[in-house]
């Protein structure tokens, strides 16, 4: 079972705004677009994210979709493009019972030793779709954001960092990941905000000729240096495209730097440019290159 299960539980890895390292916990796969299941104390704070499989494949995660913090769920999105391999969430409730076999897996990229923990469920709550439950096993402090599997091989339940009452019921998730499919790719709770500056101006000249004002090169992003092949180079070509007051109404991919993390940060920064009020749309041509 747990050979079965582990290529779709992973390691998530969170930074803070300037790509610092804050922390790494386990996290499942429950879509084969990329949705994931964590602990919301494990991504709480970050800015930034990537999730590692077991077959060392590392993909930008975008940002957390729902989570209910009481309860100390999360639910975020993962880039792919072939899909990811998941866990099923158990339909039938009757697995959560009392003396029900359970296995709590952890990410093997975290931990050695398979499973993190197991045993029959010793106690519950009045509700098994809603409270916490435990198991006889042992479950170490750093299990957060893994499965607890049933004998079927459905997740039952998931180990949280804040689960006082036990563990948390998979039947918990169906709001989350409803509300998930309809938020897009989601945010992270501390990514900056940047509030464009307006400053009152009785008739703006238009130039024939825009300037550019403001222009933040791309930062190197942290991401790319967990790549099993250590950090990357890329240069690429990207077309910005200014309206008439000079804020960026869209950025294109003329020619890839080759890795999607660098495609990302180039395109994030190069959508803070600002230009001069001009009399029409017009566009420049942005050549990047990444150094680590």
């Amino acid at each position: 079972m747990v050979q079965s299960a582990a290529p779709a539980i992973i390691e998530i890895t969170v930074f803070d705004a300037k790509g610092q390292l804050l922390r790494t916990g386990n996290a499942f796969f429950v879509s084969r677009d990329g949705l994931l299941v964590t602990s919301w104390t494990i991504v709480a704070d970050a800015a930034h994210g990537v999730a590692k499989s077991p077959d060392g494949k590392i993909r930008n995660v975008t940002g957390v979709l729902a989570s209910d913090q009481q309860r100390d769920l999360a639910i975020l999105r993962a880039e792919t493009k072939v899909g990811v391999p998941t866990l099923s969430l158990a339909k039938n409730s009757e697995s959560i019972a009392v003396n029900a076999w359970a296995v709590v897996i952890g990410s093997s990229l975290q931990h050695k030793e398979q499973p993190v923990a197991a045993g029959t469920i010793t106690s519950l709550g009045s509700d098994p779709k809603k409270d916490g439950f435990q198991i006889g096993g042992s479950i170490p402090n750093d299990a957060a954001g893994a499965p607890v599997v049933d004998a079927g091989g459905e997740v039952m339940g998931i180990v949280t960092a804040a689960a006082k009452d036990g563990l948390r019921p998979s039947g918990l998730l169906d709001p989350l990941l409803a509300q998930a499919k309809s938020a897009g790719t989601g945010r992270w709770a501390a990514a900056p905000v940047e509030s464009p500056t307006v400053s009152p101006t009785p008739t703006p000249k238009l130039a024939r000729n825009p300037r550019v004002l403001y222009n933040p090169a791309p930062q190197y992003p942290y991401q790319t240096r967990l790549l099993r092949s250590g950090p990357t180079t890329g240069s690429g070509k990207f077309r910005v495209t200014f309206d008439a007051n000079g804020q960026v109404k869209n950025v294109q991919v003329i020619e890839s730097t080759g890795q999607g993390l660098l495609d990302s940060a180039a395109m994030d920064a190069l959508r803070r440019w600002r230009a001069e009020p001009g009399a029409h749309e017009w566009n420049v041509l942005v050549p990047v290159t990444f150094q680590p």
